[in-house]
């Protein structure tokens, strides 16, 4: 064998492998050089250039139309201007703003400021109605911006020795909330200048930013002042601070401008080129075509706050870009207003903006809900509703009735609401004053001067205005102060104890409660009739008081003093005569006991049982007080229980005895630095007075209570406990004399005052503890009218997909039958209807109109023993229902501080004429409508800037 040839063939093919193997090798070490060394910027610029991504569609949310199909919410497709957060972008960020805000003021437009922290003063402004929520909302904001943890590592960490913020107990946590609390406006405008490094907007290059990398945030601010206004910084810190928020949710896109004129988008397409980060989107925005209508029914929307975040978020919504729903209908159908959000996959250029869509999946508008509101009789009622009041406090405003002078001047809120007898739909609930949702569909619409009015009100100039209208002087005569009407908090904030300024926002109909005042009679009639205190014919002699020599010199007078003689219950029920049905009150708590209202009120909707947990008594869709009350022993006795501490110290340090004499004084109240021995004694002299008071209603009712001896012998050693914890030498009176002192006002004042009859009077008449809301006093209105059925009360009909198919109905759904007995309900059917009939306080109103009608007029102290001082008058209430043979309707009005419920009766004649139009016209061709109130023409779009007042002309993008 030739082993030469082999040796050579062999290495031929292992030479010939490896030459293979090295041009493999070479080339493709050539092709990554080219990618990375020669090719790399090139295709830098192209990763840039192209990359997917995700992009959310909002949903339309479903309309809201009122029971005849009339659109009172609706979505409409509207232009919005963004800035997506891209690296090629950012390098030009602030020239952008700057190019941004130019176009926009050549424009018109406005930029969408949604962003809390004011200029002009320095102030932060958030949305709430109350010092507690704007105080949570202002310390999420400020710890969703690290502010927090500045001042934990700044003031905190070593002193309390945590190493983290979630170490930090109790009390260590609520120092760093009042200490993030206390940290201004200006000092959080300086802290983002650095935090958000906005000294890169003066482009002094890398070195000098390293510098001013190292400065404090008022140093920065001084530095930047000089050359950039603070409206420019602020527009700065705002883009940086909602791309930081957004950045949060896995988003890059802030919106600039929403709601824009599409002469306006179309600029800016046209600019495009020259606005890195910019694109004009397409999105749906809110519309209430009718503006303030029924705006407490409708609700409006709000973006998700911080508190409401880890909750919607879990539902699929985007905490930072979604509206919902915060009142009304928007936010008890949230659900199924909503709709399903789609979306897209997109190339996108290196600026952000779509060069291609690869998937779409479509959106799914939420369900429409229909109403039972009938939006012409709504109408009629707010405008009603404000006619009447404006009268009161303009044109009407001094009352002289029986020799007494009234002032309506403060007449300004009220509220009306409508029942369907028979089936409980609620067909007109109105308020006054209101507000225009609108306002807070799109950011940027809440000015500073609309903020102020809803959020942050003048009290101080309101007060002194109603000072000096009213003539208000104290009970001494003189001039009353505005800091005795609106108190002054700690933190410089005034408050509205008296309830003097009109609150757009509350819900006078479903919120509010009132005293009923005299329209309350109806279930004192109902509760007498039932338990055998009185027949319809029984006769009581009104002589213009009622008294007994039990009451210990109490009297009830009729309003101006009138006498009416010898009444039945139709003639008592006309007059509204006091007497009559304190009379009424009387001989029901020597039949029925203390519980003999309430209980017959309690089937009736109004209160409820205080064994039970609160609860709503009319099923209501939307918020409203469940803490409404009708006299009873057992509130009264808790209130008693809640309130006796306060009295019991008071008491004490006022050194005065129930016969005159005077004491040494003793205080028990609660003072930290009391010692634990100390505190111990005194919480247990209260807690002893406390079970004092514990009386059942079977007691009550016989009159068994604590005995004077007994509760004095129980006190004695504890009052001496109190007092071996005092210095020596302490003067003070001897143990069993306080003890003696304190039993005596527990059994003769406070016991004595728990089981009066009075109690049982009183709320014969629509007073004293008795307190329910509009929407109850209209339902069981109703429930008297429609034969003793009390239905659930319901705003919603039905609930519509798409394509109108029912997907939801609601039935008529009965609560409770009261088994009132047909006789009762007829004598206090004709009772009431003799009050709008010749001779009764409501005839002057309805005298004319030709469908009969019920009612009852009502006129009901404010329960403060400074009414006259304080500017509040009587509240004007009045219930009626029609037509009296067959009712269809009921209908419940208030006006605060109007004086009189007979002055607020005309609302009723307005809306009976608009309900009954069609019978009018047909039966009675003759009568002529007093009221015809117009319903303004609707707008179909509100773009740009936006002041609350319907704007015409304007266009919106078709869906």
């Amino acid at each position: 064998m030739d082993f030469k040839n082999r040796k050579k063939k062999r290495f031929d093919r292992y030479n010939a492998l490896l030459i293979v193997m090295l041009a493999v090798f070479s080339v493709i070490i050539a092709r990554l050089t080219t990618l990375q060394v020669i090719m790399g910027e090139e295709y830098a610029e192209r990763a840039n250039d192209e990359f997917i991504k995700n992009l959310s569609e909002k949903a339309p949310r479903g309309d809201i139309i009122d029971s005849k199909g009339n659109i009172l919410a609706t979505s409409v497709q509207s232009y919005k201007l963004v800035y997506v957060d891209t690296a090629e972008a950012r390098k030009e960020i602030y020239n952008t703003i700057d190019k941004v805000n130019s176009l926009l003021q050549k424009a018109g437009e406005s930029a969408s400021d949604s962003f809390e922290l004011k200029l002009l003063p320095f102030r932060f402004e958030f949305s709430s109605e109350t010092p507690e929520g704007l105080r949570r909302l202002e310390l999420r904001w400020k710890k969703d911006r690290g502010i927090d943890s500045l001042i934990f590592n700044e003031s905190l960490k070593e002193s309390t020795g945590k190493g983290k913020i979630s170490e930090l107990n109790e009390s260590e946590t609520d120092l760093l909330d009042d200490m993030v609390m206390a940290y201004g406006a200006e000092d959080t405008f300086h802290y983002l200048i650095k935090k958000y490094k906005i000294y890169e907007a003066l482009e002094d290059g890398s070195e000098k930013n390293k510098e001013y990398a190292k400065m404090s945030g008022n140093e920065l601010y001084a530095l930047m002042s000089t050359r950039l206004s603070d409206t420019a910084i602020r527009d700065y810190i705002e883009i940086k601070d909602s791309i930081t928020m957004e950045s949060y949710q896995g988003s890059r896109a802030v919106t600039i401008v929403n709601n824009m004129k599409e002469d306006s988008a179309f600029t800016f397409m046209q600019q495009l080129s020259d606005l890195p980060g910019i694109q004009v989107d397409t999105e749906p925005i809110r519309l209430y075509p009718y503006g303030e209508m029924a705006a407490h029914v409708l609700g409006y929307l709000s973006p998700i706050n911080s508190a409401q975040k880890d909750r919607y978020e879990e539902r699929g919504y985007d905490v930072s870009t979604d509206y919902i729903g915060a009142s009304g209908i928007e936010a008890a159908y949230e659900d199924r207003l909503k709709g399903s959000k789609g979306g897209s996959t997109v190339e996108v250029d290196k600026n952000g903006r779509t060069v291609k869509e690869l998937f779409r999946l479509d959106v799914n508008p939420g369900n429409t809900v229909q109403l039972s509101i009938d939006m012409e009789l709504q109408n009629v009622a707010e405008k009603g509703l404000k006619e009447i009041s404006t009268q009161l406090t303009t044109t009407n405003r001094i009352h002289t009735t029986g020799g007494y002078i009234s002032d309506s001047s403060n007449a300004t809120r009220g509220a009306v609401v409508a029942i369907e007898v028979k089936t409980g739909r609620v067909l007109t609930l109105a308020n006054f004053p209101s507000y225009d949702p609108n306002i807070f569909a799109v950011p940027g619409r809440l000015t500073p001067e609309l903020y102020r009015k809803y959020f942050n009100p003048d009290y101080e100039a309101f007060g002194n205005d109603l000072i000096q209208r009213l003539n208000l002087k104290d009970k001494e005569g003189k001039a009353i102060s505005v800091d005795y009407l609106f108190p002054l908090n700690s933190d410089g904030t005034r408050r509205d104890p008296y309830d003097l300024y009109a609150r757009p926002f509350f819900n006078y109909a479903t919120q509010g409660i009132t005293p009923p005042g005299s329209t309350f009679k109806p279930i004192t009639a109902v509760a007498a009739l039932e338990e055998g205190a009185i027949t319809p014919s029984t006769v009581i002699f009104d002589g213009g008081s009622f008294t007994s020599s039990s009451l210990r010199g109490y009297r009830v007078r009729n309003d101006g003093g009138s006498a009416y003689g010898s009444l039945t219950l139709n003639k008592a029920m006309a007059k509204s005569s006091n007497v009559y049905f304190a009379d009424l009150g009387y001989r029901l708590y020597q039949n029925g006991g203390l519980n003999s209202i309430s209980e017959w009120a309690w089937k009736l909707g109004l209160g409820h049982d205080p064994s039970e947990p609160a609860h709503s008594t009319t099923g209501i869709e939307i918020s409203e007080n469940i803490q409404s009350n009708v006299y009873n022993h057992d509130s009264k006795r808790l209130i008693t229980q809640r309130l006796i501490n306060f009295g019991v110290v008071e008491f004490l340090n006022a050194g005065k005895a129930r016969n005159g004499s005077s004491f040494k004084p003793l205080s028990i109240g609660i003072d930290k630095a009391d010692l634990d021995p100390m505190a111990q004694a005194k919480q247990a002299i209260k807690d002893a007075v406390k079970d004092a008071l514990d009386i059942s209603l079977d007691d009550a009712n016989i009159r068994k209570g604590p005995k004077l001896e007994d509760l004095s012998k129980i006190l004695t050693p504890l009052f001496q406990g109190f007092i071996d914890t005092l210095p020596a030498g302490s003067d003070v009176e001897k143990a069993s004399y306080y003890a003696n002192q304190i039993a005596e006002y527990i059994v003769y004042d406070k016991v004595n005052e728990m089981w009066s009859p009075v109690n049982v009077i009183s709320a014969s008449l629509g007073q004293g503890d008795t307190q329910i809301s509009l929407l109850q006093m209209a339902n069981s209105i109703a429930t008297i009218a429609n034969g003793g059925t009390r239905y659930r009360t319901s705003l919603v009909d039905r609930v519509l997909d798409e394509e109108g198919n029912v997907i939801l109905e609601n039935q008529p759904e009965v609560l409770e039958e009261t088994g009132i007995s047909e006789a009762t309900l007829e004598a206090v059917r004709n009772s009431m209807r003799a009050v709008n009939e010749l001779g009764g306080t409501a005839y002057s109103t309805f005298r004319n109109f030709p469908i009969a009608t019920a009612g009852k007029t009502g006129t009901a102290s404010v329960r403060s023993n400074d009414s006259t001082f304080i500017g509040r008058s009587a509240y004007g209430v009045y219930v009626t229902y029609a037509p009296a043979d067959d009712p269809e309707i009921a209908i419940a009005i208030v006006i605060y501080d109007s004086t009189r419920g007979s002055y607020v009766a005309p609302i009723a004649l307005a809306m009976y004429e608009e309900y009954f139009k069609d019978v009018l016209e047909s039966e009675y061709p003759g009568y002529t409508r007093k009221y015809n109130y117009k319903i303004d023409d609707p707008y179909e779009a509100v773009t740009g800037d936006y002041d609350g007042n319907p704007i015409e002309d304007e266009t919106t993008v078709s869906p």
